[in-house]
């Protein structure tokens, strides 16, 4: 799944530095990071820094990794958690929302019982099934700077086994939106943890900052 491996130079990250194309001083610290071994999350979080410092017209500091107690790289950590937050968020309500479209859709087949009628409803399935395979790829790379995307790839494939279980034994009910509502209510609270874990692992304490609001 090589599709999913998540990369630190971020399409958000391009739109925010866009003011800096030509500043030198901000590509040599991002040719720096780009040659540092460190994962792909140490390097999420200093590109950020970095870019926040110059957007704000600030020297950048000529060893980053000694500054990782500076309150500038702390504040800038704590925005990006929050941001990273915020679209795991909204990707796993949009996800929950698509995949119980995809699932109605699939229940009203088997039952030859549909909303409109076929050719609306596989429509409308169709484009949740668009907008659900995009979202998942951005949340599971969101999820790949703090550590591992199997469990939550796991997580949704029970979701979808447990959904077909039960409309197996309730044919009567659908309960795509409570199985894959459940689903996404565990991820966000792996998620959190494993964001805590990663900033525990590399030493990092932002204590003091609201990172989950």
């Amino acid at each position: 799944m090589s599709f999913l491996t998540p990369d630190w130079n971020t399409k958000a990250l391009n739109r925010k530095a866009a003011p800096l194309s030509e500043d030198v001083e901000y590509t040599r610290a991002f040719q720096s990071i780009e040659k540092m071994n460190e994962s792909v999350g140490m390097k999420h979080l200093l590109i950020n820094w970095v870019t926040d410092l110059r957007l704000e017209n600030k020297k950048i500091p000529d060893k980053l990794l000694s500054r990782k107690k500076s309150a500038s790289f702390l504040d800038s950590v704590a925005a990006t958690l929050r941001d990273d937050l915020t679209i795991f968020r909204i990707s796993g309500m949009i996800n929950m929302i698509c995949a119980s479209l995809v699932c109605m859709f699939i229940k009203a087949v088997l039952s030859n019982n549909y909303l409109i009628n076929f050719s609306v409803d596989a429509l409308i399935a169709t484009a949740a099934l668009v907008i659900l395979l995009l979202d998942l790829t951005s949340q599971l790379r969101t999820v790949g700077f703090y550590g591992s995307i199997k469990d939550f790839v796991l997580l949704d494939g029970l979701a979808v086994v447990l959904w077909l279980l039960l409309t197996y034994l309730l044919p009567a009910f659908d309960t795509s939106l409570i199985v894959f509502f459940a689903a996404y209510y565990f991820e966000k609270k792996k998620f959190v943890k494993m964001q805590d874990t990663f900033l525990s692992e590399n030493k990092i304490s932002i204590e003091g900052h609201d990172v989950r609001s």
